[in-house]
């Protein structure tokens, strides 16, 4: 007779489980052959939370969305790269990377970077893996496009020639951007500026790989911008939006956090190795972009 109770009370406790564990954990949405759930959704919120404290400020449904579409894009990078990396041969560049992010945020070594990481309930394998689809996706990048790369050097140092010969003020900028499609509605776009700030719209709308940063591209000197750049950012004050500008990945909006005036000396060649340098990441990162597109453009995604 108790055997009988106690198998009646596994089989009821087992439903129960089953009822509470289906009703918290749903299929959010399938990308190709993977499966994400809104637990997988959460995870990533507490990813870009550690990475823009800004997104503190969006409502529960805009955070739960900006989850969404960055998982579904490293997803869709992840399955590009695994076609020629294999992620678990490349553990010692994972590492690399991650001394790197928690130097950047001030930590001495990974072992407190971990227990902050716990706290902030993020696996430290979980933020390696990212970090590594990252650098990979910028390697594949590379490889494929580098025989389209066209810098023409003569223009290059007649820019700086031209510059030098002008003697005009070399300025330092801390830019942030927010790099939007032609479908953007650009009203929708700068009211959600204006209600949540820069950096959450930049997660949000920000086509660029800059988004995951909130738009964070860091110092420029103002001879390393095309001229177009230039000519707004001098007419902007420190915390200032440019008006949207027209290149060929979409349409741009500057930020400018700092500006710093720096000493009228420069190294001819140097400066030549750095603007082509400018030259080659801008036309990566366009074809990174328009590479992207084309994967997601071919690629099933199903919501739920």
């Amino acid at each position: 007779m108790i055997s009988k109770k106690i198998f009646l009370f596994l089989i009821i406790l087992f439903f129960q489980i089953n009822h509470i564990i289906s009703s918290e954990i749903k299929i959010v949405v399938k990308v190709n052959s993977e499966i994400l759930t809104n637990l997988d959704i959460e995870n990533e919120s507490k990813y870009l939370l550690i990475l823009n404290t800004n997104l503190k400020n969006l409502n529960k449904n805009e955070l739960y969305e900006l989850s969404k579409n960055s998982l579904i894009r490293q997803i869709l990078k992840r399955e590009e790269i695994e076609k020629y990396f294999k992620l678990e041969e490349n553990s010692e560049l994972g590492d690399k990377l991650l001394k790197e992010n928690y130097t950047i945020l001030g930590f001495d070594n990974k072992e407190k970077f971990t227990d902050f990481l716990k706290k902030e309930g993020f696996s430290i394998e979980n933020l390696k893996e990212k970090l590594l689809i990252e650098r990979l996706w910028n390697s594949l990048i590379y490889e494929k496009f580098k025989n389209k790369i066209k810098i023409d050097e003569t223009e290059i140092k007649n820019k700086i020639t031209k510059f030098i010969n002008d003697q005009e003020k070399i300025y330092e900028y801390n830019l942030s951007e927010i790099l939007f499609d032609l479908n953007t509605d650009y009203n929708q776009l700068i009211d959600f500026k204006d209600k949540y700030g820069f950096e959450a719209a930049a997660s949000k709308y920000s086509i660029s790989d800059t988004s995951t940063s909130g738009g964070k591209i860091g110092w420029i000197k103002s001879n390393n911008l095309a001229e177009i750049l230039r000519k707004q950012i001098s007419k902007l004050n420190e915390g200032e939006i440019s008006k949207p500008i027209e290149i060929p990945s979409g349409n741009l909006l500057i930020k400018l956090n700092k500006k710093r005036e720096l000493e009228n000396e420069i190294n001819f060649d140097l400066e030549i190795k750095k603007q082509i340098n400018v030259e080659q990441n801008r036309q990566l990162n366009s074809f990174s972009l328009n590479f992207y597109k084309k994967i997601k453009q071919n690629s099933i995604i199903n919501e739920y």
